[in-house]
């Protein structure tokens, strides 16, 4: 795991000396800025040649080969170099079968196998790559780089031209291109139009992410070229199925086992995230099992985010149950909601995004924990739910359509119009997003009434954004209203778009597929993964996103994801639901991420295995008796006059969003801005589920742009440029 950084002008670069001078010390400036990612060694390549110059710079963080494998790599003809962050399987075989091609490799580091993948196979190379990556490479032949990021996005790498298009400049973080010459600016129309979350921009002007499973190719002519090498797809609704539900849960369960092996491989000590779910319960099982087969007194170490003042909540005990059941050690780390806080602006550095939550605060507590006990190296469950349809909304695009594939395995289903009542019954529940129900999205959210095929998906995603409310007239006028839905399609390929729309997959998996591309890579993996565990120098590894796991998942048909049965049928119980035929009352639940379940039961408790999902949720304190009105349903006007006492978000907010750093946004509207902080300080809400009601939401995402402004030097907006 690392930090990588690089710049290629083909702007001329004389005089000499000035030039080699002046790049060599941007780059060091510009691996400085992100030193946490790699503090154990620091290296860079410069070149300036007539008509330009090219650099690459590295942070390493040292898991493999501790003493070798310093970066930059090269060949050993000195013309391809290259800088590599992440993890790359398959080591052994890969290299054998390169070095039958009579490759030579100089370390024992995995980064390596790029440098003569590229040498044997060109730009197909990253087909045969396996793993969590990112990587800039330099063809000094060719005058060109060469950039890719993994399939899933789960280490990031971004991108900008300077001077017309004639410099680029690459870095896994955006404070790393300062040095290199980027001065940021606001990017209005991605705020409003939610793109940092939907697309591949950013919230900064000209700045942007290299998407998931893309690779990007620019010349010494200046020619850019960003397109996709992977994608995902997923059965037709009409083809016939001819495996069983058997050889699917072996067909699972083995490539997630190959998947966890793949990744315990480190020379530096290596722990996992655990929490109450199931998710990352089977990495852990698996991982503790195949320790001990390697050295039977081994100890897996567990780390888990616990909140005891919030019992009804915590997942620390069953965790820590868990942990017992495989003979871990067992750490809860139990931080209270003024030290969710306190990390909340740190967090938003780190992650270079607007943040809505204090989940991110709580990873980058529970990341310090684990670096701070000397681990650099955690396994996580992140991935599951976009991969097995994990997250309650997903019930709205199955109920959508039947699922024609369960009848050949034999699974019976909900008539059509049972599944039309369910959908309906389902489409009231709250949402645990922004605690809304699909029915009261805003409708000023989306201009289209059924984008992609009419998938709920778009519709649950747009309640991230803000309300029109926030910005100024000006700036909407500027830039127009925002549409969410819309522009969630824009961001799929047009063939992604053509497929989902013509309902080439069944709803469920045209929402996996849209997901797979916008909230996961942008928020999950982002927020909760890369940048909150890189923080503090500790590397991730998600199994569950392991694209031989993920391609035969997508293979399967929506009713293992989602199995349908009839309520009074056991939920741990492996054979088929009753006919519903038979049953006097047909009253349909619903086992979300079925098939994962039951690869996952030989390794988890039966307490986890039988848990309903529970979103992830830093929660806050309980409320004091100021805020516990609303709560509760009491809104007299005497309860809330009790106590005047704030807790430590209420004092956060209060004290961070004024109207003077509002205003200086230039984008925002105090008036609205103002009146909901005066809210959420008078009648704070606590939804049950753990989760920030919404005013909170959009003031900690104010908050945000208020952090980002001042750790990244942003002007006000210039509305005459926009």
């Amino acid at each position: 795991m690392c930090g990588i950084s690089g710049t290629y002008s083909t702007c001329h670069a004389f005089p000499l000396d000035n030039a080699v001078s002046s790049l060599e010390g941007d780059l060091r400036a510009s691996i400085q800025a992100m030193a946490h990612r790699g503090p154990d060694s620091f290296g860079t390549f410069y070149e300036v040649f007539e008509g330009g110059s090219v650099g690459l710079a590295h942070a390493r963080l040292s898991i493999i080969d501790i003493e070798g494998g310093h970066q930059p790599l090269y060949d050993d003809a000195n013309s391809v170099h290259a800088v590599v962050n992440g993890e790359l399987y398959d080591y052994a075989v890969i290299r054998k079968r390169l070095e039958q091609e009579g490759c030579v490799f100089t370390t024992s580091v995995d980064s390596e196998l790029l440098i003569h993948l590229y040498k044997v196979y060109g730009l197909d190379s990253i087909l045969h790559l396996r793993g969590e990556f990112a990587f800039i490479l330099y063809d000094k032949q060719r005058r060109m780089i060469f950039a890719a990021r993994d399939r899933f996005g789960i280490k990031p790498l971004y991108y900008t031209l300077l001077d017309g298009g004639k410099k680029l400049l690459l870095a896994s973080e955006m404070k790393a291109l300062v040095p290199l010459g980027w001065k940021p600016e606001w990017d209005v129309e991605s705020i409003v139009q939610l793109g940092e979350f939907i697309d591949d921009r950013t919230v900064f002007k000209g700045v942007y992410k290299l998407p998931p499973a893309h690779q990007l190719i620019f010349r010494h002519t200046g020619r850019l070229k960003v397109e996709p090498y992977w994608d995902h797809s997923y059965n037709s609704p009409d083809v016939p199925e001819s495996r069983s539900l058997e050889e699917m849960i072996d067909g699972v369960q083995k490539r997630l086992v190959d998947s966890v092996k793949a990744r315990l491989r480190s020379d530096v000590p290596l722990g996992v995230y655990l929490s109450g779910g199931i998710d990352s319960a089977v990495v852990a099982g698996i991982a503790s099992k195949l320790l001990k087969e390697g050295s039977p007194e081994t100890k897996l170490n567990t780390f888990t985010l616990a909140f005891p003042d919030r019992a009804e909540l915590d997942e620390g005990p069953i965790a820590k149950r868990m942990a017992e059941s495989i003979g871990a050690v067992s750490h809860l780390i139990t931080p209270t909601e003024a030290d969710l806080v306190s990390y909340f602006e740190k967090s938003v550095y780190h992650s270079e995004q607007p943040v809505h939550t204090l989940n991110g605060a709580g990873k980058m507590i529970l990341s310090e924990y684990v670096r701070r006990h000397g681990f650099k190296v955690v396994l996580s469950g992140e991935g599951a739910d976009e991969v097995f349809a994990g997250y309650s909304f997903y019930l709205a695009d199955y109920l959508s359509a039947v699922d024609h594939a369960a009848v050949d395995l034999g699974i019976p289903l909900p008539t059509s119009s049972e599944l039309f009542m369910a959908l309906k019954e389902f489409e009231g529940k709250k949402l645990p997003q922004d605690h809304l129900s699909l029915s009261q999205v805003d409708p000023e959210a989306t201009n289209s009434s059924r984008p992609l095929g009419g998938i709920y998906f778009p519709k649950v995603l747009s309640t991230a954004g803000f309300d029109n409310q926030v910005f100024s007239q000006d700036i909407i006028d500027k830039v127009g209203s925002p549409d969410h839905s819309l522009n969630i399609a824009e961001r799929l390929n047009a063939r992604a778009r053509t497929d989902i729309v013509s309902r080439k997959y069944h709803p469920l998996h045209c929402a996996l597929h849209t997901c797979m591309h916008t909230s996961l890579p942008n928020f999950v993996l982002n927020l909760l993964g890369d940048r909150m565990e890189m923080s503090n120098s500790v590397e991730g590894r998600p199994p569950l996103l392991d694209h031989h796991l993920v391609e035969y998942a997508n293979s399967l048909p929506p009713s293992v994801k989602i199995m349908p049965r009839l309520q009074n049928s056991n939920r741990g119980d492996e054979s088929l639901p009753t006919d519903p035929s038979s049953a006097q009352q047909r009253k349909w639940v619903f086992t979300e991420k079925w098939i994962l379940r039951q690869a996952a039961r030989p390794f988890v408790t039966e307490e986890i295995f039988n848990r309903t999902k529970s979103q992830y949720n830093a929660p806050l304190s309980r409320p004091s008796s100021s805020s516990a009105s609303v709560a509760s349903g009491d809104s007299s006007e005497s309860s809330r006059l009790m106590s005047r006492e704030l807790a430590p978000l209420q004092k956060y907010l209060k004290t961070r969003l004024t109207e003077n750093v509002i205003r200086r946004l230039g984008w925002a509207s105090w008036e609205y801005v103002g009146r909901l902080l005066e809210e959420f300080l008078e009648s704070p809400q606590s939804p049950a589920d753990g989760g920030i009601d919404r005013r909170a939401r959009i003031l900690l995402c104010m908050a945000s742009f208020v952090v980002l402004q001042e750790r990244f030097g942003v002007p006000v907006v210039d509305l005459d440029r926009l």
